[in-house]
């Protein structure tokens, strides 16, 4: 809107009479030359997004029909499609576990005063009027900082009638929030970051498109917003009578959600700051040790009276990542997988002296990352894809059979979900761990280590086709092949298995493994500050790649100047046409790594198990 108003102004004034027409015609040049600096800048701020055309369908068939079940199952395998998170995150959020049965860790220095003046928190009178306005100062003194990085000033700067509207109604949500949830935690800075890091994809003002820009790009103006399609129209374009999909969804659409920000707001921080309740956490735990009765009963064996002190730290590391814990245990969780994983990495950051104080100016980095979920440190790109998978989270509740979850997903075909794939941190059935503890010790370990090898190559190849016994590397091909003519076929639908703030931990696991080779060239300060403001790892190339890979492929786009449209490389002839949308546009070419970087989570999540398992023979 301010864009035009500019441009034409711009027109206006220089259409006026000119004596030399030398001169007329460089101010035209002028002018095109900017348009196209312009044009060029816009299209180098939009993020890469590939995203495949039968899960993109099968996303709006959910979302029309309001399948909450069916659109966490998509947001957790494969994320959700940027510009429809603004109506997908306030339905999986209602249905969400946490927000179900809500749970935040209390501040000890909060607790304390109810006791020691002998009221129960229910009763607790409301915050006082001094402590509301000192939360509101805090909230404003917080945003004020978030303007003035982006607006670049020191002392000085503007804000839009649009932006200041936006503001207010992220501060009436952070401090009605403070309110409610006031006895149990006090307010911290990271409220007001995980605001504004939601109204990066949740329009704050009901039926507009408008949303914060973030930190990744800079406006030419300064600007803090910016139109929640603009940055994904390559790919939109593509897609026929989508953009008016779109436009209803944000301007019309009262059916489907209706939810305003400070709901979702709620909601999303009861879902971001969870943590298991003391007694639910020992009762899983009971739960997981009656599920894994082979693993207990080795360990019994392995009580002698020179093991009993580690007895309990073999406990935690059992059953922490299907229980979670709190923020201290997931950081001690973090610095020990650091260490087995990354050992390399974790042996430059002790000679660097990183991760040894967490206090304001030493290594904050880290509970941003694990506390608050990447709020204000992450990529808005990386941290919306993130926030898919925690917001995607579901447990299988056992009562319940295949039918019924197939049923609830509206009985999509083999082919979808296989392309969904199993989940990301799959690890070991209990049926293999039960076959093992039949074995002998020596056989027990072969069997192991053959069956962990058969299990990723089955689950690699047939992703959700699931067969009790892992058979040789033929006979899993076999399986493959046969799977859509099978009379009675295996399948499974993919249900999180670990504690969504443990995936976490391997996420970060990940990013920090794949920014391993800058790091190590950096000193303790560049370190801290790296990690507390890190960049989306993305890779730009030249067209003449693109039209080379276009080229090799037998695959025709729609237009020269539309978006690429081309098929995924699959051995497996019921994939091998799925078409896969992309944004680039005929010049940029990008590609993003956060989805390899979730995947390699599950990598460093299997591998620790696997480095546990060995460790535990």
């Amino acid at each position: 809107m301010t864009e035009s108003c500019k441009s034409s102004n711009r027109s206006s004034s220089t259409s006026s009479p000119t004596e030399s027409p030398v001169l007329s015609a460089i101010t035209t040049t002028e002018e095109e030359y900017d348009d196209e600096k312009k044009l060029k800048s816009e299209e180098d701020r939009k993020p890469s997004f590939n995203y495949n055309l039968e899960i993109f369908n099968l996303c709006k068939e959910y979302l029309n029909t309001k399948n909450h079940h069916g659109l966490a199952l998509i947001a957790r395998q494969k994320g959700i499609p940027p510009f429809l998170r603004f109506k997908v995150w306030p339905i999986l959020l209602k249905y969400h576990p946490f927000v179900l049965n809500p749970f935040i860790q209390p501040d000890t220095d909060i607790i304390k005063e109810p006791t020691e003046s002998g009221s129960h928190s229910a009763s607790a009178p409301a915050l006082s009027s001094d402590t509301n306005d000192a939360i509101k100062h805090q909230v404003r003194r917080d945003l004020a900082k978030y303007i003035q990085r982006l607006k670049y000033s020191n002392t000085k700067y503007t804000v839009s009638e649009l932006e200041h509207e936006i503001l207010s109604t992220l501060e009436h949500s952070i401090i009605k929030f403070s309110r409610k949830w006031g006895k149990i935690i006090k307010y911290d800075e990271a409220l007001t970051w995980i605001a504004l890091n939601l109204a990066e994809w949740f329009p704050p003002i009901p039926k507009t498109p408008w949303v914060l820009m973030g930190r990744d790009h800079s406006s030419p103006n300064h600007l803090l917003t910016v139109n929640l399609l603009d940055d994904y129209s390559n790919y939109i374009d593509n897609i026929p009578e989508l953009r008016e999909y779109l436009e209803e969804l944000i301007y019309k659409d009262e059916r489907i959600s209706h939810m305003s920000f400070h709901e979702v707001y709620e909601r999303l921080v009861l879902v971001l700051l969870h943590c298991p309740e003391p007694a639910s956490k020992k009762k899983r735990g009971q739960e997981l040790a009656m599920l894994k009765k082979s693993q207990s009963n080795k360990e019994r064996k392995h009580d002698h009276s020179d093991e009993d002190n580690s007895d309990q730290p073999k406990l935690n590391k059992t059953t922490l990542p299907i229980t979670g814990g709190t923020i201290e245990e997931r950081v001690s969780y973090f610095i020990y997988c650091l260490r087995k994983l990354l050992p390399e990495l974790s042996q430059f950051f002790q000679e660097e002296q990183v991760l040894t104080k967490f206090g304001t100016s030493d290594d904050e980095w880290i509970i941003w990352w694990l506390k608050f979920c990447g709020s204000k440190v992450w990529s808005r790109y990386d941290r919306g894809r993130i926030w898919d998978l925690l917001l995607g989270w579901r447990l299988q509740n056992p009562k319940k059979d295949f039918n019924y979850y197939y049923e609830k997903l509206n009985y999509p075909n083999r082919n979808t979900l296989e392309k969904l794939g199993p989940d990301i941190f799959w690890s070991l059935t209990n049926e293999e761990e039960t076959d093992f503890k039949e074995q002998e010790d020596e056989e027990k370990t072969v069997l192991r280590q053959n069956s962990f090898r058969n299990l990723i190559e089955e689950l690699t190849l047939s992703q959700t086709v699931v067969t009790k016994a892992a058979g040789s590397p033929d006979s899993t091909h076999k399986t493959t092949s046969s799977s859509a003519s099978s009379v009675a076929p295996s399948l499974s639908i993919p249900f999180s298995k670990l504690d969504p703030h443990i995936s976490l931990i391997f996420i970060s696991l990940a990013l920090l493994k794949s920014r391993e080779n800058s790091l190590v060239e950096l000193d303790q300060h560049e370190i801290r500050q790296f990690l507390s403001r890190l960049p989306s790892k993305a890779y730009k190339y030249k067209s003449k790649k693109k039209n080379g890979q276009q080229q090799g492929n037998s695959t025709s786009s729609s237009s020269s100047n539309s978006p690429v449209a081309y098929p995924i490389h699959d051995d497996r002839n019921d994939i091998s046409s799925s078409i896969m949308i992309s944004n680039d546009s005929a010049e940029n070419h990008k590609v993003n790594y956060i989805d390899n970087i979730i995947q390699e989570a599950g990598e460093l999540w299997r591998k620790w198990l696997w480095v546990e398992m060995i460790d535990d023979n």
